[in-house]
């Protein structure tokens, strides 16, 4: 679809500049063709056009961080400030749902069978573009299905993330979607899909540099030289455990370094000298 298709009817060059002024609103119905034709809900516009001026969004969002973060004391806080019947956009209403069902499930509240039932009525039943809620839904239940050995919501996860324009997220959650990514090819390899994991691995790296959300792309390089050593590739995977090293050497994180060190002498049978030089070795290459 051109520019020219999508606007046609609903924005031509005067009436742009008109609306440009802001003394002119853009007819509700206009904003209802524009939607239809990218194959979004009107709410789900409104919701992103809106979400970072709402107090109720940013009360959400501090919500869905402390349970990130496991932080179930901030949580009961939190909750304590929001009532869900005064909710007024969906999106929010769906956010805020998932952050409660998620947190009964992993304080022992609700049975994983109720939580899988939870998550299935949350979960997208549209075709076309997806939100972040969706997004998070889908991991879940990702990871839910998994243990039945069914991957539905895999399925439909690995598509989406592997065409972010069917995906509309906004500057805070590109953060959270890296991490799915990470996630994504993790289920792929316990699959044993190795060539769908290496792809995932690929875009998420990808996405991590394009959006500048670098925090943990070093899980993403661990997991590729993996599948690289999986497939027989060695030289690709001792490369990418260099960079493993480096990246994790660079935050300075004693604990995460040895889980890392202590992660690659297991799975890929090296003791630490032998790390050390293949470490050595993989620069020189390199450089």
């Amino acid at each position: 679809m051109t520019v020219n298709e999508l606007c046609l009817d609903i924005c031509d060059e005067s009436s742009y500049r008109r609306y440009k002024t802001g003394k002119r609103d853009i007819p509700i119905t206009r904003i209802k063709l524009f939607c239809d034709r990218l194959g979004i809900g009107f709410d789900e516009f409104l919701y992103n056009v809106t979400a970072k001026n709402s107090y109720q969004y940013k009360l959400i969002y501090k919500l869905f961080y402390a349970l990130q973060n496991k932080n179930y004391t901030e949580i009961k806080k939190l909750m304590l400030q929001i009532d869900e019947n005064e909710i007024a956009l969906d999106n929010n209403k769906i956010l805020f749902q998932y952050i409660l069902s998620t947190y009964k499930y992993e304080t022992n509240t609700i049975t994983n069978s109720e939580y899988s039932s939870l998550l299935a009525n949350l979960s997208p039943s549209h075709e076309g573009f997806y939100t972040f809620n969706d997004i998070i839904i889908l991991d879940k239940l990702a990871w839910l299905e998994m243990n039945n050995k069914v991957s539905n919501a895999l399925d439909k996860l690995n598509l989406i993330l592997l065409d972010t324009k069917k995906l509309y997220a906004i500057n805070n959650h590109h953060a959270v979607i890296a991490t799915i990514y990470a996630n994504v090819a993790n289920l792929l390899t316990k699959k044993d899909d190795f060539k769908a994991a290496l792809i995932i691995c690929e875009q998420g790296i990808n996405y991590s540099k394009k959006y500048n959300v670098t925090k943990n792309i070093h899980h993403l390089y661990y997991l590729k030289a993996y599948l690289f050593f999986q497939e027989g590739h060695k030289d690709a995977a001792m490369l990418n455990l260099s960079i493993v090293i480096s990246l994790v050497f660079a935050m300075q994180d004693k604990k995460e370094f040895k889980y890392f060190i202590d992660l690659i002498s297991n799975e890929f049978q090296m003791t630490k000298s032998m790390i050390y030089q293949m470490h050595q070795v993989s620069l020189e290459k390199y450089l």
